[in-house]
């Protein structure tokens, strides 16, 4: 009898995977703005994994062998992102706690749906300077350019910059929306489970951008040697479609009055 006890007491905590997933899928129906977040989450995901897959990989290539700047870029991705993260780590943390002073959670809601639409603003472009690097579009924009090496390099820093700050941001008030909406909600299921339904939502797209990101990878190597080729065009502007869409799904569905 007291060795069952703790596998009961431990079942209870953590239910499992099939019981984890009903509870994701529950979120995903009776909660409209974890919803349509959830989704922009997804295509987002998807979308910045296809680009890494491709584009990541030719750059790195052309880099290498034509710009010689691979060893620059790679130095310099590892010595920035901890600036952009501590830049907009202090920057969101304080604008959260200031945030939380607000008793009125729809006033709470409404700015934290503002800051969404700057996260995607932010992403977008952080989108756009990745496709810069592609090279079929670098080479038709700089390639006559004297000083194309340094503007490869920019472009990927500007990248790092707005994707990575927006990623930072968007972690920070999206979590605050879901706290609000699934955490201190009406559903008690929901609501004790908080945790299991957001990290399994992680789980989840960690995979899902895997696949993506080895498949984008998969195709770019098949066809690296022709990347204007239909198939990479296809790829490509999906990738860039999704990103460039995902982070703004929320905002206009609260526009809309789809969730409240």
């Amino acid at each position: 009898m007291n060795d069952d006890k703790p596998q009961t007491e431990y079942e209870h905590i953590t239910p499992p995977l099939p019981q984890k997933i009903k509870l994701y899928l529950s979120a995903l129906f009776n909660v409209p703005f974890y919803r349509y977040g959830e989704i922009g989450n997804i295509f987002y995901n998807i979308g910045k994994n296809i680009l890494d897959g491709v584009i990541l990989f030719t750059m790195f290539s052309m880099a290498e062998k034509e710009l010689k700047v691979a060893a620059f870029l790679g130095v310099m991705v590892k010595y920035a992102y901890p600036g952009i993260s501590l830049i907009s780590s202090n920057f969101i943390s304080g604008w959260i706690d200031r945030l939380e002073s607000i008793e009125e959670l729809k006033n709470q809601i409404s700015k934290l749906i503002k800051a969404q639409v700057g996260v995607g603003l932010g992403q977008s472009l952080g989108a756009v300077f990745l496709l810069l690097c592609f090279p079929p579009v670098f080479k038709y924009f700089f390639y006559g350019i004297a000083y194309k090496p340094h503007i490869m390099v920019v472009l990927y820093f500007l990248h790092h910059v707005c994707d990575g700050s927006g990623q930072i941001v968007e972690g920070r008030t999206w979590f605050k929306i879901i706290e609000i909406k699934i955490r201190n909600c009406d559903k008690i299921e929901l609501s004790k489970n908080f945790w299991v339904i957001y990290i399994l939502s992680t789980n989840f797209q960690l995979v899902l951008g895997q696949l993506f990101l080895w498949s984008s990878l998969a195709i770019t190597a098949v066809y690296s040697s022709n990347l204007t080729a239909s198939v990479m065009n296809i790829v490509v502007c999906f990738g860039m479609v999704s990103v460039l869409i995902s982070k703004f799904i929320l905002p206009v569905c609260y526009k809309l009055k789809l969730c409240s």
